[in-house]
């Protein structure tokens, strides 16, 4: 069989470069050669490091010259001088949270030597083509010529640094959240008094050991309990509530959100993983599966390339503006990544001097801030918008709370070390072994998980990044006070950190999930009892022996499949069956669910039912104790399915502080919510025939919309054999140009849950 696997892929390389153009660059006495495959990807071709990378740059800026300009003005905070106005705040939330020019030329002067290498190397290949458009060789992107723009400035190593630095924020900056949770506590004191501090250990849990984890065989009893500490914050005040506001605007970046929205970038947080040894694989060789959910849009977020050179032949996606295979496959192993969702950043109290706002108390000196201004050019403007950037010892304040006498600090464990992971991902390429793989993780600051399989039969994960051990007496949820006792002790081991290597069961599944036992949830409760990476985990356990059709068909169900139903579905069916078995609706909507699938399939009127029922659950069961947090929307959220499971199981993993359904029994309460979810249900739909449920929508405008969002933006599957062979899909296609024939001919294939082969194809030598 493998002769025949060897033939079937050199007849496909052959399938692929036959009528497909090869370009051909010369970059010094070298020749680059640049050949794309029948989907417009691009595989190229270098004797040296600096001309792959020269390579890389130059088929980027071919196809995505205009995304990669909005991603370094986004990146940079510059999106004003295009957009105009209406961008400035997005601009200051970038400019306050990242960095200077000047530091990152002084992280680009920390790079050894074949770092600043590659990132030199890359920026001339973008600037060749440039030149072209500047020089009227090559036509604008229309997407900019429609912003009036006629002259693109040359692009800089610290242009992908930036980028670089929001994309590893992005998925691997976690936490910082503390001032959302001290809202809610002051929303909680003003229902509860004294007993607000109970009801937020039931709403914000700080570990629940029976959580689904990565790491499998540990002692569930090591996970830690919720533990109280007392207050050393302020009463709350009108006044404060509303600078906690603003603040968190600015913490959580809403304004960049929202134009990453509107510019079709990143939006989305969250990917999952499998990974399947040796012993439980239809083959022999381990298999990996990377669905990485960052964003949709046209053109994708993502970007396929592959690259060979004496040092490294890889394939798989990076960002546009990024040089490096970002997850993806080699000769040797295949890797992927899901964000870890680790707490990396806490917010400091900063106690603020009665003289003077930019004065701070700290270990018993009052200190100046930091202070800089920075300059927004706006588009139609004449003068620029001028933004005070502050920092203390901990980081860049976000908001003062002046009466208060307090200034709100974010603190970054990884600050001024993201470069890290293009360090470690850098390394991937060249690696061999799991232990070269390993080695390499060391690297990585931002909250990562990854995953390798190797040609050696081995498969490993990690949970990577730089996380803060705390001092005493801290409850992590909340700001820390930033007078200096209660600073960070240091940082987790990398060798302390939840990692396994070849798992007694034989696989590794991960959707953002706990990665161990004994790992405490962050600020806010992710990680509860129910978790829809169980999904992930009854697939792989379905079977003794697994094949990439089967990881194929596993990508499809769980885009779909409501795990809730896993819990609550025989616990509502058993509630009507003793509540009301005389109720002929009630009876007739039991068996609807009974044979319901689980799946929020279009026009399954099960899911609709399903799903009316649970959020009418939420509402009687907590919205009389806790009213709605003044947001439904925010209610809606916070009252996790994982919190609900609390109240209703027989036997509940953890014990809530006060009786949520005020004396009634569960079963009546379950059997009352569906109750109110059907006559809902019948005011805003009318009869059961029109119940059927509308999946939600993956937009790719202006192309038709995909149904079903929660898939990966891009999904590879690789069987790790000699030669590696797999399938990937990158919808809609490799282009951003509407004229180009791979701008949407990979949209139908997802449409279908198809996928592309995924091969080699190294140009002619």
């Amino acid at each position: 069989m493998r002769w025949l696997t060897a033939i079937l892929a050199m007849l496909f390389c052959f399938g692929q470069a036959v009528g497909q153009k090869v370009e051909t660059l010369r970059v010094g006495n070298a020749a680059v050669k640049i050949v794309r495959d029948r989907y417009g990807v691009p595989h190229i071709d270098a004797p040296s490091l600096y001309g792959v990378f020269y390579g890389s740059g130059y088929v980027q800026a071919q196809d995505r010259l205009a995304q990669m300009e909005f991603y370094r003005r986004t990146a940079k905070g510059e999106l004003a001088e295009l957009m105009g106005e209406e961008a400035v705040e997005q601009d200051k939330q970038r400019r306050l949270l990242g960095y200077t020019e000047a530091e990152r030329w002084e992280q680009f002067a920390a790079l050894d030597s074949e770092g600043q290498l590659v990132l030199k190397a890359f920026a001339d290949g973008i600037n060749a083509v440039i030149a072209q458009v500047n020089a009227g060789k090559r036509p604008m992107p229309q997407r900019l010529k429609d912003l009036g723009v006629t002259r693109l400035r040359p692009w800089k190593p610290t242009d992908t640094i930036a980028i670089a630095h929001m994309m590893a924020e992005r998925f691997g900056s976690s936490g910082g959240e503390e001032l959302r949770i001290l809202q809610l506590r002051f929303y909680l004191q003003l229902r509860f008094g004294a007993q607000a501090m109970s009801v937020l250990n039931d709403l914000v849990w700080q570990n629940d050991p029976t959580s689904p984890t990565t790491v499998h065989g540990e002692d569930k009893r090591q996970g830690t309990r919720d533990k109280g500490v007392k207050s050393l914050l302020p009463a709350p005040s009108p006044l404060s509530l509303a600078v906690l506001q603003q603040a968190i605007r600015v913490a959580e970046e809403w304004d960049s959100l929202a134009w990453c929205q509107r510019l079709g970038l990143f939006t989305r947080f969250g990917s999952y993983a499998m990974v399947v040894a040796p012993q439980k694989s239809a083959t022999g060789r381990p298999l990996l599966l990377g669905g990485p959910q960052m964003a949709t849009g046209t053109p994708s977020i993502a970007y396929e390339i592959a690259l060979y050179c004496p040092k490294f032949e890889v394939r798989g996606m990076t960002f546009p503006g990024i040089p490096i295979v970002l997850i993806g496959m080699s000769r040797y192993l295949a890797w992927t990544t899901t964000s870890g969702a680790g707490d990396n950043v806490d917010i400091f109290a900063e106690h603020l001097s009665k003289e003077s706002k930019y004065r701070y108390l700290y270990r018993g000196e009052w200190k100046p801030m930091e202070r800089r201004v920075e300059l927004i050019f706006v588009k139609g403007k004449d003068e620029p918008e001028q933004l005070e950037v502050c920092r203390t010892v901990h980081g860049v304040v976000l908001r003062w709370d002046e009466k208060a006498g307090v200034a709100y600090a974010r603190a970054k464990a990884y600050a001024g070390r993201e470069l890290g992971a293009l360090r470690a991902i850098y390394a991937f390429h060249k690696a061999r072994t799991l232990r070269e793989f390993e080695k390499a993780c060391r690297h990585i600051a931002t909250s990562h998980n990854f995953f390798v399989a190797t040609k050696d039969g081995d498969i490993g994960f990690w949970f990577c990044g730089r996380y803060p051990i705390r001092a005493e007496g801290v409850d992590p949820r909340f700001p820390t006070p930033g007078t200096g006792e209660f600073d960070w002790q240091g940082f987790v081991p990398f060798e302390k950190l939840p990692q396994q290597i070849n798992p007694p069961q034989g696989f590794f599944a991960n959707w953002n999930n706990k990665p161990a036992v004994w790992w405490d949830n962050g600020d806010l409760p992710r990680w509860g009892a129910i978790h829809h990476v169980k999904r992930i985990i009854d697939l792989l356990r379905s079977k003794p022996k697994l094949t990439l059709d089967d990881l194929r068909r596993f990508v499809v169900d769980i885009e779909g499949y409501d795990i809730r139903a896993d819990y609550f579905k025989p616990l509502l069916l058993q509630a009507i069956q003793h509540v009301a078995p005389d109720d002929a609706e009630l009876q007739m909507i039991a068996d609807l669910l009974r044979r319901w699938d689980n799946q929020r399939s279009e026009g399954s009127v099960g899911a609709t039912v399903f799903e009316g029922w649970f959020e009418a659950l939420q509402d009687v069961t907590f919205a009389d104790d806790l009213g709605d947090f003044g947001d439904k929307s925010l209610f809606r959220i916070a009252i996790q399915p994982s919190l609900l499971w609390y109240v209703f199981a027989d036997n509940p993993p953890r014990r809530l502080s006060r009786d949520y359904l005020n004396g009634e029994q569960k079963e009546v309460v379950m059997v009352k919510a569906l109750r109110a979810a059907l006559e809902r249900l019948r005011k805003e739909k009318g009869d059961i025939a029109h119940w059927g449920f509308r999946k939600p929508l993956w937009r790719f405008d202006p192309l038709p919309p995909i149904q079903g969002p929660n898939r990966g933006a891009y999904i590879q599957i690789v069987e790790v054999s000699i030669p590696p062979r797999g399938m990937n899909i990158l919808p809609p296609g490799q282009s951003e140009d509407p004229q180009s024939p791979h701008y949407a001919d990979q949209h139908t294939l997802a449409m279908r849950w198809q996928f592309k082969p995924m091969l080699f194809l190294p140009p002619p030598r």
